[in-house]
């Protein structure tokens, strides 16, 4: 009986737990900057764009010179530059990302799904996109997959 009690409790306190830190449409209003990208596990790369630095996995160390290793983060800063320029805007439902050369625009739904949250993304072309988002510490999180986990910061 003390198991069945205890059981009990622990699923209720998992339900709490998972609840609380599920996102709302308030949580993510307002002005979003990417503050790095992380392609470790499809790349082997982390951009740090606080840092303006590039880091790179274990593997691509452990098979790279050195000096290749610095001569790709002197090739990269390009990409660094560009990537701190990017932000999303979310006012109501409303989407606005901001890429160098190129604003998207649309509407989002938040979805509750396998136990993740994702946004429904609908842009004005009608093109779409169906992406997990989570928050930690501060900061929203944004898996595109294979395009990298985009890492934001309200700024």
């Amino acid at each position: 009986m003390k198991k069945l009690i205890y059981l009990c409790l622990a699923f209720c306190m998992t339900t709490t737990i998972s609840f609380a830190q599920k996102l709302t449409d308030k949580d993510l209003q307002g002005t979003w900057n990417v503050v790095a990208l992380d392609l470790l596990e499809t790349e082997g790369i982390y951009f740090d764009l606080i840092k303006g630095d590039v880091e790179f996995s274990e593997a691509i160390k452990s098979q790279t010179p050195a000096e290749a290793l610095e001569q790709a983060k002197v090739s990269i800063a390009p990409t660094i530059t560009m990537l701190k320029e990017m932000k999303m805007i979310i006012t109501g439902n409303n989407i606005q990302q901001y890429i160098p050369g190129e604003e998207v625009t649309g509407v989002y739904t938040l979805v509750n799904e396998n136990e993740k949250q994702k946004l429904k993304i609908i842009y004005s072309d009608d093109t779409e996109d169906f992406v997990e988002v989570y928050m930690k510490e501060g900061k929203l999180y944004i898996d595109l997959e294979q395009d990298g986990l985009f890492i934001y910061k309200k700024g």
